[in-house]
């Protein structure tokens, strides 16, 4: 039985993906990515993930929508939401709707650092 941490990426962008799965592969992380809101509602009910990086808009609706679920579905699973929208709207509703963290795009390691670390993941 392992100790990694699994972290679920819902974005439509590949480079996001790759970027972000390998960075936090070499932070110790097992990252899973998915590109559309049902894949990421599939992924998640496949297995528990430690932390979600939830991307605003998608291909098939907005982030926000699978947040719902998360809270409605899961308990401890902590959402970081991810938006080349960033602004003080999109902040408030995110806090508003039960998001962990926040992180406006394009983003860096020590954001991503600073994002787990936050939320304790």
């Amino acid at each position: 039985m392992t100790n990694t941490k699994r972290v679920l990426i819902v974005d439509d962008e590949a480079d996001i993906c790759l970027l972000l799965s390998g960075l936090l592969k070499r932070m110790g992380y097992q990252p899973t990515c998915a590109n559309f809101l049902e894949e990421g509602r599939q992924r998640l009910a496949q297995q528990a993930y430690d932390a979600v990086f939830l991307d605003l808009s998608l291909p098939d609706g907005v982030g926000f929508e699978l947040l719902s679920h998360i809270r409605t579905s899961t308990t401890n699973t902590k959402v970081i939401m991810i938006s080349a929208f960033d602004g003080i709207a999109e902040r408030k509703r995110a806090s508003q709707e039960g998001a962990d963290y926040f992180i406006g795009k394009p983003f860096n390691r020590k954001t991503i650092e600073q994002a787990l670390q936050y939320i304790q993941v």
